[in-house]
């Protein structure tokens, strides 16, 4: 009796451990960009006044995530890589499995240029668990025009 007791706790404890080992974290399984709100037709290259659409995937989500998105400069004229964008910071509270919704208006006077459309998933303590990039071109646009006397 008291082996048959030994080998259940040893066999619960196994199936613990694998159980445990399978256990999934909520991760963004996908990050896509393009030119309509459901980004139904992915595409990496814009145009100067273009809205830039993105869409992350949270999956294997238990609880609540927030889901950090913004631009990131990689190759602009005159300023630094690695520079966010200005005003294209967005963070949004998520719940279980989800789609994170991103948009950006770029302007017509544009410079154009290579960016990165970033996504950072942060679990409810802060901790950063997860993020994904896509690499887009905007085509420069026009020049603002001359100020009036």
């Amino acid at each position: 009796m008291r082996n048959a007791a030994t080998l259940l706790i040893i066999a619960a404890v196994l199936f613990t451990a694998a159980f445990a080992c399978n256990f999934s974290t909520a991760n963004l399984s996908s990050l896509k960009t393009g030119k309509n709100a459901d980004v139904t037709s992915p595409s990496n290259s814009f145009a100067a006044g273009d809205t830039i659409y993105a869409v992350a995937d949270v999956s294997n989500n238990p609880g609540k995530v927030k889901v950090k998105m913004y631009i990131q400069v990689e190759n602009m004229k005159g300023v630094a890589p690695g520079t966010v964008i200005e005003n294209s910071v967005v963070n949004l509270d998520m719940e279980g499995d989800a789609v994170a919704k991103y948009h950006y208006q770029t302007y017509s006077s544009t410079a154009g240029g290579t960016f990165k459309v970033v996504a950072e998933m942060y679990n409810e303590n802060g901790e950063k668990k997860d993020s994904k990039s896509e690499t887009i071109t905007v085509a420069p646009g026009t020049s603002q025009p001359d100020e009036e006397d």
